[in-house]
């Protein structure tokens, strides 16, 4: 058995658990209207939650003892699967359609939404192809075959629609390829290409033009796209400081839309004020400086990739999120990872900190030498570690 012994991971693991703990509270507070008007039952969304959570936790510690590099051998098995199920979710009669949108496959009294999948999967496979052609990477032609992949996923989840997990998608993707050392000049193409492609989606459809309209000004449109924000904003104003109190949210009453899911963190706010939020906030920014730890201190290049990705997914979905309910970026959907209601982000999100877990139980120590390439920038020389870079420059002085 593997144990977690080491600074960054214990640090990651009690952080994870901490938030973990922390969202069923929430979503206990912040469904508990909903779930007795629908359901007739508080607890409803809570019950499923902590099922989601025995799985999620299984997946954590499955990821972990089985290890990343033995997910490495299954990385393109695994995103086929998920490019599959992105395709089946399309089909009449399998995909389930809640709210305009077609997302869910149902596994018997559950909703699976395949994207979710599809971020872990296209994580592990853009680590692999990355770091098998580490030594490759020069220009367009090196990396093709991974831009045509990304924008393949993307586009399937376009579809759904389902355009801020097709963001995260693509934003994961470009910050694994300049981290790999990818030429700079094709770096800044490949994000001029994803921006206007980003901005021809949003333009294209009526409804996303509303949310910038809304987003730019929200009181514009108190009734209609701006509803959200509106009411998300004076569920901050209400909390002010140190909040109403816990369970006593008044924008959870059918005013605040979506009150446990994308915008929890707005219940947060109104409930334990800008104390409660910052400690959020906090929590996710302690968990983005340990995994950029473990990305660093890596024996392996795919390793660091792979720490890197999952890394960035988290805590970018969090910064996404976390913007959109406080109006300082458009509403996308994006759920609160690891305290939102929602089964499968949740054990997908779980199953990346196992494997977080997994490389941070191998990383180097203090000292040790790196035992891949570090490629510069300048395509001119290969150097085995920062170390012997150091060593070399200290010995020309």
């Amino acid at each position: 058995m593997k144990k977690i012994v080491n600074l960054d991971s214990t640090a990651i693991l009690s952080i994870t658990l901490i938030l973990l703990f922390f969202g069923m509270v929430m979503i206990l507070s912040a469904s508990s209207v909903t779930a007795y008007a629908w359901e007739k039952d508080i607890y409803f969304y809570l019950k499923r939650q902590l099922i989601w959570t025995f799985f999620g936790l299984f997946a954590l510690f499955s990821c972990h003892q089985i290890g990343y590099r033995t997910f490495r051998i299954f990385s393109f098995p695994l995103f086929i699967i998920s490019e599959l199920l992105l395709i089946l979710v399309l089909v009449p009669g399998f995909g389930q359609t809640v709210g305009g949108a077609c997302r869910w496959l149902l596994l018997g009294p559950f909703r699976f939404q395949p994207s979710e999948l599809a971020k872990l999967s296209m994580i592990l496979f853009a680590a692999d192809f990355l770091s098998r052609r580490r030594k490759e990477l020069s220009d367009f032609s090196s990396i093709s075959p991974l831009l045509i992949i990304v924008a393949l996923t993307a586009l399937l989840v376009m579809f759904q629609p389902d355009m801020g997990t097709a963001t995260i998608i693509f934003l994961t993707v470009f910050i694994l390829i300049f981290i790999s050392g990818f030429p700079l000049r094709y770096i800044f193409s490949i994000g001029l290409i994803g921006t206007f492609a980003a901005l021809f989606f949003t333009f294209s459809e009526n409804y996303r033009r509303q949310r910038i309209m809304a987003f730019l000004n929200p009181w514009a449109y108190p009734k209609g796209a701006g509803f959200h924000i509106i009411q998300s904003l004076l569920a901050f104003g209400s909390g002010g400081i140190f909040g109403v109190g816990l369970g006593m949210s008044r924008q959870k009453f059918f005013y605040l839309p979506a009150a446990y899911t994308d915008f929890i963190f707005a219940i947060i706010g109104e409930e334990l004020g800008l104390i409660g939020s910052s400690l959020v906030v906090l929590l996710f920014s302690l968990f983005t400086y340990f995994g950029i730890r473990v990305a660093f201190r890596s024996k392996d290049f795919y390793g660091r990739l792979l720490a890197s990705g999952i890394t960035v997914l988290i805590a970018g979905q969090a910064l996404i999120n976390m913007g959109a309910v406080t109006s300082a970026i458009p509403v996308t959907g994006i759920p609160l990872p690891l305290i939102s209601f929602g089964g499968s982000s949740l054990v997908f999100t779980l199953a990346g900190v196992g494997l977080l877990l997994s490389i941070s139980s191998t990383q180097r120590r203090k000292g040790e030498n790196e035992n891949f390439s570090y490629r510069r920038r300048n395509s001119r020389t290969y150097l085995s570690s920062l170390e012997h870079y150091r060593g070399a420059k200290k010995a020309s002085l």
